[in-house]
């Protein structure tokens, strides 16, 4: 299921929208009283859209790789503190936190609590 106030694809168009509020019927099935209410990538409101969430939407949920290919040293080997950082975001994920807070998170604690050597 697509998460309220999270970002999702909107499938037909592959556009990255809001999603705000939704109703749906049987899971898998449309139904006339589905509707959607999301926020647009230029920012308009699209109230009660005709649309069914888990069927014309596809979740836009970060990948915790992506993110992590960000870093300065994705070019080179991972370092010690890259790994680090890489167990740290994967764990502040796990329990619930967007990826991109958890990366910043993530590499602050591994930058002031510093990296044991092997």
């Amino acid at each position: 299921m697509m998460p309220i106030g999270g970002k999702s694809i909107l499938r037909s168009t592959g556009e990255e929208v809001e999603i705000i509020d939704s109703q749906f019927g049987e899971r898998g099935a449309r139904t006339d009283e589905d509707w959607v209410t999301y926020i647009d990538s230029n920012g308009k409101e699209h109230i009660k859209e005709h649309l069914n969430i888990q069927l014309d939407f596809k979740s836009a949920t970060n990948n915790i790789f992506e993110q992590f290919t960000k870093l300065p040293s994705f070019n080179k080997l991972p370092t010690t503190s890259n790994c680090r950082i890489f167990e740290v975001a994967k764990e502040l994920v796990k329990d619930g936190k967007d990826v991109d807070f958890a990366v910043s998170v993530a590499k602050e604690l591994v930058d002031k609590v510093g990296i044991e050597t092997e």
